[in-house]
């Protein structure tokens, strides 16, 4: 995957900006050029986003869709449970920044940086209602890691996104993510795009290139 400059430098000014307004970018904003880059291939369409604490995440969906021409708006499912996600958090040692955000603070920071986020304040799992017949561009799951949690949350998503899945956390201390990032690599419908240190990009399984014909192979090297 192509990083962007803009996805790096619009990174750089969120983890900088939320810091000031005292909340913080997850994993000091590590996988957000990768998600940017990844939100930019997607192109065109909405952009959903599991689990947004301060922001930081579909703050910078927004904002690279808005500096490149993108069309498409930014959902946020987040049921914003503070005692759920201080004691699934907290268990981490050594973690010193603040991790509970509030659903104002979430609205208020996005208006910070110019944008807007439609919050949807329920659980990911079942599906929120409200979004029951939305098609998405692109995704990002980076809420609860525990449990069954990330495989619904795939499971969810998987037939409403119809280019990029991305996810956090794919890494020993989060087995129950590791375990959904193996499990859609092996499926027939998605394909395992991107890996670095925690970031795990899906993309929807494209036409082969011989079935493709020459724009289909122009189309693929651009993604």
């Amino acid at each position: 995957m192509r990083v962007l400059p803009e996805a790096v430098d619009i990174s750089r000014k969120i983890v900088k900006e939320l810091g000031e307004r005292g909340g913080r970018a997850a994993d000091a904003g590590i996988s957000l050029p990768f998600l940017l880059s990844m939100v930019a291939a997607a192109g065109d369409g909405d952009h959903v986003d599991i689990g947004s604490l301060y922001g930081a995440s579909a703050i910078g969906g927004a904002l690279i869709k808005k500096e490149l021409g993108l069309k498409g708006d930014v959902y946020c499912i987040d049921p914003y449970d503070q005692k759920k996600r201080d004691a699934a958090v907290k268990a981490n040692p050594g973690l010193e920044s603040p991790i509970s955000a509030t659903p104002e603070e979430l609205l208020a920071n996005a208006e910070h940086f110019g944008v807007e986020l439609t919050l949807i304040r329920k659980n990911s799992h079942p599906w929120p209602e409200e979004l029951k017949d939305n098609i998405f561009a692109s995704a990002y799951i980076d809420g609860d890691h525990l449990g069954e949690a990330p495989m619904n949350d795939f499971l969810n998503l998987r037939g409403r996104v119809t280019g990029y899945i991305g996810t956090d956390n794919m890494e020993e201390e989060y087995p129950d993510v590791v375990r959904m990032v193996l499990f859609a690599a092996d499926q027939e419908d998605w394909f395992l795009w991107y890996k670095n240190m925690v970031f795990v990009a899906l993309r929807r399984i494209l036409p082969a290139r011989h079935l493709a014909g020459s724009e289909g192979d122009q189309n693929m090297l651009l993604r």
